[in-house]
């Protein structure tokens, strides 16, 4: 028993900070092109316009929600560990392939493919951890899990502007890319999709903690507590009409637009009003992602009473 309680402290933690890593790295190359803007909408640059800044930043927005249920349902049918391997790949791909470009085609194209490629992130990596911790660890667990989006938001933006500013706009892809290949294959030596995949017993079971059945069972409910085996369309038609399932959908979908907003487009407004260059405007852009973690982690350690 101690040998497998000191095996499966290994792996939790192991899975935590791996799966932590490539979802902040995914931001390395999401927020590439918002600080690009600063540079490509200068005339002796490339003169992109804010209507094509915008239709690019559209298409990738389209292709993500899109993305948002394939993978999802991809990560329950073949494992996180395929999706994310091949996701991040596609990623890095694709954000070298953008710093080659040179018309709004070639970007909007490119741009889509990367909201399929960081759509690849959330649901499995959520899911990976969510194996290694019971229920009554989860908020806790999740909340400093969740700091990767804001932390990763914010190192990825100084870095994408460091790079711009000191090399050229396309460095603001390639170097970001090649710090993602680095944690991609970390991803690849230290991932593990299940505790049982090693040898161990299912979290709940190696904690004695009993799930609810699933009439009484929420969204977040591990996966014995189902009633239909994961990647099915039964799964999915019970999660789509979930009330509360239903609820978060449509606060979220309102929240998202100004979010984004200010993720794609601070770094442009910034340098227009302040005169910053891509650095400093990439760097003052992120300080909303800084505050994040603040809440996300009040969110982890507040009680739910429903």
């Amino acid at each position: 028993m101690k040998d497998t309680a000191t095996l499966f402290r290994r792996y939790r933690w192991q899975v935590f900070a791996v799966t932590w890593l490539a979802y902040a790295g995914l931001y390395l190359t999401r927020k590439s092109f918002a600080v690009a803007k600063v540079e490509l909408a200068k005339p002796e640059v490339m003169g992109l316009s804010k209507g094509d800044l915008a239709w690019i930043d559209g298409a990738y927005l389209a292709a993500y929600a899109v993305g948002q249920f394939l993978w999802g349902m991809c990560g329950d049918r073949f494992g996180t560990r395929r999706v994310i391997l091949v996701g991040v790949l596609m990623s890095v791909i694709t954000a070298v392939s953008m710093g080659c470009s040179t018309t709004v085609l070639l970007f909007g194209l490119f741009f889509a493919l990367q909201g399929l490629c960081q759509s690849t992130g959330w649901a499995p990596l959520a899911k990976n951890v969510g194996y290694f911790f019971s229920r009554r660890e989860r908020g806790r667990v999740m909340g400093f899990w969740c700091t990767n989006y804001a932390l990763g938001g914010v190192i990825a933006s100084a870095l994408a502007g460091w790079a711009a500013q000191s090399f050229g706009w396309r460095y603001a892809f390639w170097i970001p890319a090649a710090v993602l290949l680095g944690i991609w294959t970390l991803f690849y030596f230290f991932q593990t999709n299940r505790p049982e995949d090693v040898g161990l017993p299912p979290i709940d079971e190696f904690h004695q903690e009993k799930t609810k059945p699933s009439s009484e069972s929420g969204a977040g409910d591990s996966a014995g507590a189902r009633s239909h085996e994961d990647g099915s369309w039964g799964a999915i038609r019970e999660v789509l009409t979930n009330p509360m399932v239903i609820v978060l959908a449509c606060v979220y979908f309102l929240l998202k637009p100004t979010r984004y907003l200010i993720l794609f487009w601070s770094p442009t407004y910034l340098n227009e009003r302040l005169g910053t260059g891509a650095a400093e405007s990439g760097i003052l852009g992120s300080m909303f992602d800084f505050a994040g973690p603040i809440s996300v982690l009040a969110g982890g350690f507040t009680p739910s009473r429903m």
